[in-house]
């Protein structure tokens, strides 16, 4: 089929790009870290290593989430397998996990010898509901994990009442979404545990980190008994004793100096964050074929991801092509399949049952479009996205 003449101004097949090496759309890095990083640093060494900069941060993050406790640890995937191992979930238990998020929500269900159960989610948003929960909840059933995907949070106030009706912990996965509400309460402190990352591309970077919070003092012991006492404790003259298989999940004082710097910035962040992507929504409305992130009632959404949907049967390409083309024109965007945990996790048994299981998950993300979302945009910059979305869809519109 011959190419049109709007076809042919794409920069994939030649023509001009929206943005070129040039001018180019900003990406999250380089991160900008906030100026009392240096000194906290500082502090420490100056200090030989004896400042207790973990427990400022853990003190200070407690402080700002308004909950009882914080536990620091090496990043939110041994946060959430510490949360596991510490109310002994184990050979023949059942959490049930959102099947759309990334390896670190599932790793510690795994290692723990438990069984992944994944509900289907709303098509609409990609989240877990308390309607698809109940669909897979069992007996066996000993945790809940509610992934606030994209940095957008879960519906859950019928989720809560689910978990306490069945006995089980509700553990909400928030390591893309700090700081986000659901009605007047932020996000992480509505469930019985909640976990954080502090990688290098997250709303509070540190490089590497993570947190878990909780109301629970029996629960916070034990979470920093796992991740941090190895499963060990104090004996005779100095000495200690393993009573069960702990980890060395612990977090380090100079990622805690950086984070206890960069957590009062981020709200301010994110409202950027809200209002930029705000106008990018705004801007793609009357783009047909292209749905911008649905923001259920009574949430809010702090945008690690921007993600977008695009109506496949009104254009003439696949999902692969149009990312390439947007590419092309100096988006860097990628697929969302990935976050498909039983698609791209192969050692997953029973895989081809699990997808089938899961259609508005595989329907939601095989034609969603994301991208690492950043509060350094300028307006130009998203006038810069929108006009590459726009010229995509007009290109290769039916």
């Amino acid at each position: 089929m011959a190419m049109t003449k709007v076809q042919a101004n794409l920069a994939v097949n030649g023509g001009r790009p929206i943005r070129d090496t040039d001018n180019p759309i900003p990406l999250i890095f380089p991160r900008v870290i906030a100026t009392g990083a240096r000194e906290n640093i500082e502090r420490v060494l100056d200090s030989g290593f004896s400042l207790d900069m973990i427990g400022e941060y853990e003190e200070a993050f407690a402080r700002t989430m308004g909950t009882r406790h914080a536990v620091a640890v090496s990043n939110c995937t041994d946060a959430l397998h510490a949360v596991l191992a510490a109310i002994g979930v184990g050979d023949g238990d059942d959490v049930v996990v959102s099947p759309i998020t990334d390896y670190g929500s599932v790793k510690g269900i795994f290692v723990q010898g438990a069984n992944a159960i994944f509900p289907d989610v709303d098509i609409r948003t990609g989240l877990i509901t308390a309607g698809e929960i109940e669909k897979v909840i069992t007996p066996r059933t000993r945790a809940i994990i509610a992934v606030h995907m994209y940095g957008q949070v879960c519906d859950l106030d019928p989720i809560v009442k689910l978990a306490h009706k069945h006995d089980a912990l509700l553990i909400e996965d928030v390591c893309q979404a700090p700081f986000a509400t659901y009605g007047n309460r932020m996000a992480g402190t509505i469930g019985d545990v909640a976990c954080y990352s502090f990688e290098a591309e997250k709303h509070i970077s540190t490089d590497h980190g993570g947190m878990a919070i909780t109301d629970d003092d029996e629960l916070a012991a034990a979470i920093r008994y796992i991740s941090h006492e190895r499963g060990a404790r104090p004996a005779e003259r100095g000495t200690r004793v393993h009573e069960t298989i702990g980890h060395a999940f612990r977090y380090g004082h100079l990622e805690a100096a950086v984070g206890l710097a960069q957590l009062p910035a981020v709200p301010n962040q994110n409202r950027r964050r809200v209002d930029l992507a705000n106008k990018l929504s705004a801007a793609l409305g009357d783009v047909q074929g292209i749905s911008t992130p649905v923001i259920p009632h009574n949430t809010s959404h702090v945008y690690w991801l921007y993600h977008f949907r695009v109506a496949l049967d009104s254009f003439s390409v696949d999902i692969g092509e149009f990312i390439d083309a947007l590419n092309a024109e100096g988006l860097r965007c990628g697929p969302a399949m990935y976050y498909l945990i039983p698609y791209s996790h192969t050692f997953i048994e029973d895989r081809e049952a699990i997808l089938e299981s899961l259609p508005n998950a595989h329907a939601h993300l095989s034609n969603t479009i994301r991208w690492p979302w950043t509060d350094k945009y300028s307006d130009e910059d998203i006038g810069a996205i929108a006009a590459a979305i726009a010229k995509v869809a007009d290109a290769y519109r039916i």
